[in-house]
């Protein structure tokens, strides 16, 4: 699943698994979760990951 965050939404940092740096405080970016997770949607969710959006659409096969 992939969901877009908006820079007025996005109040915390994260680390983009994409480039391994900061997705700052209001910078536009994606959330990306897996909704067929081994354990349940709820861990999915749990172990969704936030993007750079350039990130998520220049990443390699690795991350599809």
């Amino acid at each position: 699943m992939v969901r877009s965050m908006t820079a007025s939404r996005a109040e915390k940092t994260y680390i983009c698994p994409g480039c391994s740096t900061a997705v700052l405080p209001g910078i536009a970016h994606l959330v990306v979760w897996s909704e067929d997770h081994l354990f349940g949607a709820a861990a999915g969710l749990a172990e969704r990951r936030h993007w750079h959006t350039n990130c998520w659409t220049t990443r390699t096969y690795r991350y599809r």
